[in-house]
């Protein structure tokens, strides 16, 4: 099934989008599968984060804007305001994959579905599409700490081999607002410098106005940019990796009790 719907965008730049989107997953019947969404559009993004406090999105936003600011300097002739947005909307990206289960989709308690509007106001069309799927699903839990990276290639590679599916997907998710998950070297600290340059460019600070920790704060804007959601192909009963490539879960906020969700389709 794929039908659309379109969100009138205020002035604050986001919408919640959970209502609309599970109602359509109601009215689809599928109890297991894939949901795919996408933004057919080029200064909108989309992001799985907390949205309970609303100025932690605020905060979000408010980053992305300090760190890729409207400028004169762009060399698109359009205008700074498009132009950044642009940018942004290819840093946040436009679509996700998530899993369906049971007749829901897999988001951990305190994750929404936001849509990100980086040129608002506007009307912004949302494509969702559900492929009802046979799923082996399987859950790999661990304790983090602040900071961390974790190659979890080999956990994921394991439920992979046991679904016995030799052709298809694999979908791995992490169901936490201040979490994320890489595909990238993991090898001679190259993963812990991918955390130092998000870091850098996201530092955890005094000055944000959620109402948690200065970490978990920061974590959602973390999040935005690196996503919680991976889909991958399995061939031979393996997930398909580049020579060096692995899958990285990326701590933004704990100590914490964490898990990866997999699941795992034939073609």
């Amino acid at each position: 099934m794929r039908k659309s719907f379109v969100v009138e965008t205020s002035k604050n730049g986001w919408q919640n989008i959970d209502r609309q989107v599970r109602e359509l997953v109601e009215e689809s019947g599928a109890q297991n599968g894939i949901c795919l969404l996408y933004l057919p559009h080029t200064t909108a993004g989309l992001a799985i984060t907390s949205s309970w406090d609303p100025k932690g999105v605020e905060d979000a936003l408010s980053d992305l804007r300090g760190r890729i600011p409207s400028r004169v300097s762009y060399r698109h002739p359009y205008s700074p305001v498009v132009s950044a947005a642009r940018t942004k909307a290819a840093v946040t990206g436009c679509g996700h994959c998530l899993i369906l289960r049971e007749g829901r989709l897999l988001l951990g308690h305190s994750q929404s579905l936001i849509l990100l509007d980086f040129d608002p106001p506007g009307e912004r069309e949302v494509s969702v599409t559900i492929l009802e799927k046979d799923l082996f699903f399987d859950t790999f839990a661990f304790s983090t700490a602040f900071g961390e990276t974790r190659d979890v290639t080999g956990p994921v590679t394991e439920m992979v081999e046991r679904s016995g599916v030799r052709e298809g997907h694999c979908h791995v998710a992490v169901v936490a607002a201040t979490a994320g998950l890489a595909l990238c070297s993991a090898g001679e600290g190259q993963s812990a410098d991918l955390w130092q340059d998000l870091e850098r460019m996201i530092p955890t600070r005094a000055d944000f106005r959620h109402r948690e920790t200065a970490s978990d704060a920061g974590g959602h804007t973390k999040t935005f940019v690196a996503g919680t959601q991976l889909d991958l192909p399995v061939t031979g009963g393996k997930p398909l990796l580049g020579e060096g490539q692995r899958i990285v879960y990326m701590e933004f906020d704990g100590p914490r009790p964490r898990d990866i969700k997999v699941a795992v389709y034939r073609d």
